[in-house]
This record gives C-alpha cells, structure tokens and sequence, in this order.
C-alpha cells in the first residue's frame, strides 16, 4: 500500500484530491459549478466534441448563406463555448474519478485498495507517487542498503520503489494487502531476478519468520493506516529483524508547515463530508518514536523533511541477546 499522499492529481467524485488519499464520495452537495461540470463531462464525454462540431457545422452555413449578422454572432459564440467546453472536459477526462467506496471501513483495507487498483492506470496513480528519487535517496541516506541486505517494504504498491533498490540489496521483498495492486507489481517487476513479492491477508507480518530481514521500511502507507494498525506494524518488524536491522518508518508530519497546511485544508474539504476510507492520517515525531521505542529498538532517531516525518531505529543488542 504504497501510497501516494502529496500529488494532487486526481479527481475523486468531483473533488480534486491526492494521488491515493484523497477520493471521497460526497454526491453533488458542496460542490461548485467546476466540479458539477467535471461530472456531468464524465456521464456524457461524446457530447462536447459533438456540440463543438455542430456549433462549426452552423457558422458555416450562416456564413455561406449570408445570415443576418445577429444569427453569425450567435453561432461564432455558441462554436466558442463548446470548444473550451470540449478543452475542459479532455483536461477532466484525464484524472481519475475515484470511487466514494463509503460502504467500506478504513481497516477493510484489502477491500478499499482492491476497489482503487482495478486497472493498471489506477493503480499506479493510487500508489505510485512523485517522489521516488527523493524517498529513495532519504532510505539510503539514513538507514543504508548494502549489497548482501535482504529488504523488505511494508506496503510496496506497484513496486515502484522495489524497481530502484533491487539493485542495491541481495534480496528486494515487497509486501501488501492489495491482490490487485500486487498483480501491477508484479508487472512492473518483470525481468527483475532479486525481487519477490507477498500477500499480506491481514495487518502485521506474519507471512514472514523471526530474524528474516535487514532492513524493513514503509513510506507513503501509514497515512492511510489506524494508529493501531502502525504499531501493529512497527511491532512486527521488531521481530522480523536480524540482530542490528534497521526499521525506517514515515508519514506527513503535521508539525511542518507543509504538512498543518494540509491538514487545515482537509479540514475544511471534509467539514460537511463523509470522509472516504482511504482518507489521510497525518502523525508526528513523537507519535512515530514511541512505536519504535516501545517496540524494543535502540538509537531511534527522527527527521524532519519538508512535509515529512521520518524515524529510523536498529534492533540491537539487547534484543539479541
């Protein structure tokens, strides 16, 4: 469940949210005039393109024909309208309308990616994210992955961070409890010799043995996961760690700038709302340590960037021992 939660890139019942954390199912009420026309384009995507051509088929015949000068004005008007309708309606065809998936509870969270990874299309925009370099670039700053590392990623979506650290590490597993998303993964990943990928059929880590990985990270997935359900997570890794493993843990941090921004402007887009499944969660340094911490690692440190909270730990001695 890799999830993207900073693109704002997709349009989810009318509403212009994140990649993946944002589609919310709130019918017409409290939606503006842009966001009834991005849904009503969607419903009939054959009618600007044949309003545009009919308005052009009418200037013609009032110019051919010598019309009053009244009828040409109003056809040159009526082909201008229909053409910048027809320019917005591509503009909305182009993001994705997310399902509201109301019905569903948060922690169905099987169910809720399995309904957002239908198609390849959507479950890249669902879990792909912009910010691939960028969180490649803190793993290897921070927690380090070494050639003859086995690496496991909580939650890899359609492996778009698996594609860049298989290279580095001995083995590059990524798990998630997305079946659907998992079959996009296992697309991207073709070809690729170092790489498996696993089922997760509940929270936790249980599809793996004691002393199993190197290092474990999870980025872009705990927005969208019930603050037990993290630790549940952090937990397992504890034991899923050799002795001197390293756990790398992130989410929006609400401290930031960037990140209380996002949280006001949910605020306000969900204020008379149902909120989706799928919504985000933001946390803090001290939210994320104390997972860590209480899980058992040692020399737990946190990171702030930009919108970003990230805490690294190690699996040390005295649990090896």
């Amino acid at each position: 469940m890799s999830r993207d939660t900073e693109q704002e890139n997709c349009t989810l019942t009318g509403q212009t949210v994140r990649g993946a954390m944002g589609p919310r199912g709130c019918g017409l009420h409290g939606l503006g005039l842009r966001q009834m026309a991005s849904i009503f384009f969607r419903k009939h995507p054959w009618l600007p393109a044949v309003a545009t051509l009919a308005s052009g088929l009418a200037l013609t015949v009032a110019l051919v024909t010598h019309a009053r000068l009244l009828l040409e004005l109003g056809a040159a008007a009526a082909l201008l309208f229909t053409s910048y309708a027809w320019g917005y309606s591509a503009r909305a065809l182009r993001h994705i309308l997310w399902p509201p998936l109301t019905h569903l509870a948060r922690r169905q969270y099987a169910e809720v990616w399995d309904s957002l990874g239908v198609s390849p299309r959507e479950a890249i925009a669902a879990t792909a994210g912009g910010r691939s370099e960028e969180d490649v670039h803190n793993l290897l700053e921070l927690v380090s992955v070494g050639a003859q590392d086995e690496v496991l990623e909580i939650g890899c979506g359609v492996g778009r961070l698996g594609l860049a650290l298989a290279p580095r590490c001995r083995l590059w597993t990524g798990a998630d409890i997305s079946t659907k998303i998992l079959t996009q993964a296992a697309n991207r990943l073709l070809g690729v010799s170092n790489v498996r990928l696993v089922h997760l059929r509940d929270v936790g880590l249980k599809e793996f043995s004691d002393n199993s990985f190197d290092v474990i990270y999870s980025i872009n997935v705990f927005a969208h996961l019930e603050e037990m359900d993290r630790w549940r997570y952090v937990e397992e890794a504890f034991r899923a760690l050799r002795f001197a493993g390293r756990v790398y843990i992130e989410n929006i941090d609400l401290e930031s700038n960037a990140g209380w921004t996002m949280f006001v402007n949910h605020a306000k887009r969900y204020e008379s709302l149902e909120r989706p499944p799928y919504d985000t969660r933001f946390s803090t340094a001290g939210e994320l340590m104390a997972y860590v911490t209480r899980a058992g690692f040692e020399l737990v440190e946190s990171y702030h960037r930009s919108s970003r909270v990230i805490v690294t730990a190690i699996k040390g001695r005295a649990a090896h021992e």
